[in-house]
């Protein structure tokens, strides 16, 4: 039961039958209320998908207008249900049956709308994603294993596991000091895999850096991108070997104005991230201590613009990069202008020293590898990602772009670091070449 999965099968198409049916018998009971009500209950759900609209993609610009189009008439469809639903409640003398089956008619059409966004976005993929999701440990940080002088860094060539060690790695919670950036930053997760765990451990493995999206944290690499078990299943085919997954706080510890991964006004998050974050990791973990070649960085979304962006100005120490999903450049839901007054000072000149697409365009880079991926039905980042493929295509990057099936969600934004895990080890050092 709690494998079942909640985006494919059989338990999101009975759920979202079940909400047909219940707005059906709605429909159909409401029939005596006249066709008169019935016609105002519609408008009023068609305007308030219309008012949904205007706040989440004019105002606000909650989804950067990719929100997908049929999530509003799923929602006027419900509050059409909601209204028919209270209006069989109310009049005196309705049968107590009667006033049941309506709130359980609209409590079943709130499940189908909530499946029907859980689809769009793939955030909960199981149904122990929703009721049990994974969690971090707080326990302590094992010590690195010691590397002596007779220990190359480990990969598939190199490593030979011992016969006790564990088959699945853990998930760390523990705080990475912002020592030269004064960055605030909340609690990052870090993935320790198998043969780290292993007694004696593995030696110098690579590292993987991910950032999460926005709105989002750590955790949501945890619970919907499902980044222990996707690790956990790529060591069980490499002798217990995968990068060790540092997955940092990228909201500034929720600032109102979250940083770009660029230094600015707001934040020295480039800084953190390209500085703070390596030395901690080397030191606390003894991680990514052979050289830049063993350092990558990936994220979805906003995480994907900051992965794109933290290389194109740190290649040295993120040669390697995957952007799943990003934006051509960074944004700002008040426009470019609002975007220079607030990191910039009004700046241009100072945003296009530090954004990747303007550093491709004046700049070689020979030295980074990276992939672009995109969701074929993303409208608007998919052309987005396209442009940072072609930038940096012209800087002498060695750059690949990839289309998935699905659109701005986890659909794409998982299996775009899932089908490229070979491709990146490769890069780290842990496969051969």
């Amino acid at each position: 039961m709690m494998s079942l999965s909640l985006v494919d099968g059989i338990l999101p198409a009975l759920v979202l039958a079940l909400g047909v049916a219940a707005l059906l018998w709605l429909l159909i009971a409401g029939r005596k209320l006249g066709l008169r009500r019935i016609l105002v209950c519609t408008l009023a759900a068609a305007g308030s998908s219309a008012l949904l609209y205007v706040v989440a993609e004019v105002i606000f610009h909650w989804w950067n207008a990719s929100l997908p189009r049929m999530l509003y008439a799923y929602s006027a469809l419900a509050v059409l249900g909601f209204q028919l639903a209270v209006q069989l409640v109310i009049p005196p003398g309705t049968t107590v049956f009667r006033r049941v089956a309506a709130v359980l008619a609209a409590l079943t059409l709130l499940g189908a709308l909530a499946c029907t966004v859980n689809l769009a976005y793939a955030q909960y993929p199981t149904v122990r994603s929703l009721v049990d999701p994974p969690s971090a440990t707080d326990d302590p940080l094992p010590r690195p294993a010691d590397a002596g002088a007779d220990r190359p860094a480990a990969s598939e060539s190199s490593w030979s596991p011992p016969s006790d060690m564990p088959e699945e790695g853990t998930v760390y919670r523990d705080e990475i000091p912002a020592t030269a950036s004064g960055y605030a930053s909340s609690t990052a997760l870090i993935y320790l895999p198998p043969a780290y765990l292993a007694d004696p451990g593995a030696v110098s493995l690579p590292v993987l850096v991910l950032i999460h999206g926005q709105p989002g944290s750590p955790n949501d690499w945890l619970v919907s991108g499902r980044i222990a078990e996707m690790m956990d299943g790529f060591a069980a085919g490499h002798a217990g070997l995968a990068p060790v997954v540092v997955m940092p706080d990228a909201s500034n510890a929720s600032n109102p104005n979250w940083p770009l991964c660029l230094d600015t006004s707001v934040s020295d998050s480039a800084t953190y991230l390209a500085r703070d974050l390596p030395a901690w990791v080397r030191q606390q973990l003894g991680a990514g201590t052979s050289g830049a070649h063993q350092w990558a960085i990936a994220g979805y979304s906003f995480g994907g613009t900051c992965a794109v962006q933290l290389a194109a100005n740190h290649p040295d120490v993120y040669p390697t990069f995957l952007d799943i999903a990003g934006e051509n450049e960074p944004t700002d839901v008040d426009g470019h202008q609002a975007l220079l007054d607030t990191y910039f000072g009004g700046d241009e000149q100072a945003f296009a020293e530090q954004n990747a697409v303007d550093r491709f365009g004046r700049m070689s880079f020979p030295e980074l590898a990276g992939i672009v991926v995109v969701g074929r039905e993303d409208k608007v980042y998919a052309p987005e990602g396209r442009q940072v493929y072609e930038a940096a295509r012209a800087a002498g990057v060695d750059v690949q772009f990839q289309e998935l099936p699905g659109g701005h969600s986890w659909q794409v934004w998982r299996a775009g670091l899932e089908n490229n895990l070979d491709w990146l080890s490769t890069r780290l050092g842990i496969l051969d070449p």
